[in-house]
């Protein structure tokens, strides 16, 4: 599907909304009045309603969620003279839609949302360093700021609800110096703390993030990665268990001893570091590796738990404000220039915490200015495909443990350009969870205009991406 917009269209954002199809919204002023346009597509693209909502002034939409037919829209004010948040309930068969305001005590910037049957947690930070939580109830509509969080600076890990209703917020902090650790909070539904654990760590070990999810014997497991003391730079991967009984166990395996975590170097590249590896383990000297992680996904398949995460580095530039056309000198300053991607690793740990296998997809195409996820995966069968969208072009490899069953491919987005034409491409497309075997990809097409002078066209496009 594609829609041809001009240069002052506002552009679409999208919202899987798994078997209602897609939610497409956008804000633009009309008639003075702030707008927030909504189009509800089934999974063959055909439209199933269009609405338009007045909403109030600098209004901005900024979390989505969505639980059973229900697409929750949180609204804050644009430029923060309104501590209070507005929240958006649509009907995704209907159509039809109520909006709730959320009084804050205390006023904070959200960043994450999650959706009970009995209220909404929105987390964020007080003067970006505090970690809060609240819970809106729907039935009362009070909100009531969730007991057991720290006054001190931290980072707001994770919010996971789980489907008895129950769920755990995930908080890093750093009580002694240099070191960092992480704090499970679980809670029942209405935000009564049950309990509330520190995971135990070796005195010179830090954790810096993680995911947590609980099986059905009600065990928690928690996976992320771990540096050493003082260092903001991760050295492997831990997983963690905790029983109903609160007692803990924790593994570390530090980068090297995986098998394909160094696949995204050339060869000889790779061949070069785990040779000073190996020399370094046999002179009996200390190996740590320093790296950017994004954990992102710890889910249950196949009696493993498998975790999906991707490294990245800064990049910085010189800038040229101050170079005045005269020869670089070491005075002239730095600045950064967005954060590059080099590849996805997914590990597979049996439900003992056990690493079984380990792989990886090179990225080596990316760089964007917000640390987000690119690299999907699917786990429906005995395989694991992995995939992400870069310049209109669907890059994947399908992997099998510690094998790889297809290298690298690319595959050409059905687009109205051909893919030899020349292409503008200064957006970053985006792929997206859909349903099972099903993704979407989208984003903003430019075709390449021969005369400056003439305003080049724009297209939001959709398509969707099937697995076999």
């Amino acid at each position: 599907m594609e829609i041809k917009l001009n240069n002052r269209d506002p552009e679409f954002r999208v919202l899987p909304v798994h078997d209602f199809g897609v939610l497409l919204y956008r804000t633009h002023i009309q008639r003075k009045q702030d707008m927030l346009e909504l189009h509800r597509l089934d999974t063959a693209f055909q439209t199933r309603w269009i609405k338009s909502i007045v909403v109030e002034k600098n209004f901005q939409p900024i979390l989505s969620r969505q639980s059973d037919s229900i697409q929750y829209l949180l609204f804050i004010h644009g430029q923060y003279k309104e501590s209070h948040f507005r929240l958006l309930n649509i009907n995704l068969q209907s159509g039809q839609h109520k909006l709730d305001t959320i009084f804050n005590i205390i006023p904070f910037l959200p960043g994450q949302m999650e959706i009970t049957k009995m209220g909404v947690l929105i987390g964020g930070y007080l003067g970006n360093s505090v970690p809060i939580v609240v819970f809106y109830e729907f039935s009362s509509r009070k909100t009531k700021i969730l007991p057991g969080l720290f006054n001190e600076p931290g980072e707001l890990l994770q919010i996971q609800v789980y489907p008895d209703q129950t769920f755990n917020i995930l908080i890093s902090t750093q009580p002694r110096p240099r070191q960092r650790v992480i704090w499970v909070k679980h809670y029942s539904e209405p935000g009564k703390l049950v309990y509330n654990n520190r995971l135990y760590t070796e005195p010179d070990v830090s954790l810096l993030s993680g995911r947590a999810l609980k099986t059905q014997g009600n065990e928690l497991v928690i996976a992320g990665t771990y540096g050493m003391r003082s260092s903001e730079y991760s050295s492997g991967l831990f997983i963690s268990r905790i029983s109903p009984s609160g007692s803990q166990e924790t593994r570390y395996y530090p980068y090297y001893l995986l098998q394909n975590f160094f696949k995204y170097l050339k060869p000889r590249q790779e061949q070069r570091m785990r040779a000073r590896i190996e020399r370094r383990i046999t002179e009996g000297k200390r190996t740590r590796l320093q790296y950017r992680l994004l954990v992102h996904e710890l889910v249950p398949w196949a009696g493993q738990f498998i975790l999906l995460g991707e490294a990245y580095y800064p990049v910085y530039k010189r800038d040229n404000r101050y170079n005045y056309g005269l020869a670089v000198s070491a005075y002239v300053p730095y600045i950064f220039d967005g954060y590059r991607y080099t590849h996805a690793i997914v590990i597979g740990f049996d439900r003992a915490g056990n690493l079984q296998w380990d792989n990886s997809i090179e990225i080596n195409d990316i760089k964007t200015f917000s640390l987000e996820q690119f690299v999907k995966m699917d786990y429906r069968h005995n395989r694991i495909a992995l995939l992400y969208l870069f310049d209109s072009r669907i890059r994947s490899k399908l992997i099998q443990n510690n094998n790889v069953v297809e290298g690298k491919t690319l595959r050409q987005l059905n687009l109205s350009f051909q893919p030899d034409e020349p292409e503008i491409d200064d957006e970053i497309k985006r792929l997206e969870y859909w349903y099972p075997g099903t993704f979407l990809a989208y984003g903003i097409q430019r075709p390449y205009s021969p005369a400056v002078s003439r305003s080049r066209e724009r297209f939001f496009f959709i398509n969707k991406v099937a697995l076999r």
